[in-house]
């Protein structure tokens, strides 16, 4: 199974799990992805994947000493929990 076709099954089951979390990060993952394949008319293969998954983790991680300066402990939970997510298909 394909990174792309895991992430797909992932969506379908955090759906049903109604779990907002990891479907919204699958989402954005999977937008990314819709995203630089519709600009480039290329099908991204499991390492495009990986780099697309990189580039959100590192946005996120660049983002996290933002709130923990201003002290939104909510905020950093959920950043937290998305990172282990994203840590999760690399």
């Amino acid at each position: 199974m394909s990174l792309k076709e895991q992430l797909f099954a992932d969506l379908k089951t955090a759906m049903k799990e109604k779990d907002t979390l990891k479907k919204d990060t699958v989402q954005l993952i999977r937008s990314g992805i819709l995203q630089f394949e519709k600009d480039n008319k290329v099908e991204l293969d499991d390492e495009g994947v990986m780099e697309i998954i990189t580039k959100q983790l590192k946005s996120r991680r660049d983002s996290l000493p933002d709130f923990v300066k201003s002290g939104r402990e909510d905020l950093i939970e959920k950043l937290n929990k998305e990172i282990e997510i994203l840590l999760s298909y690399l």
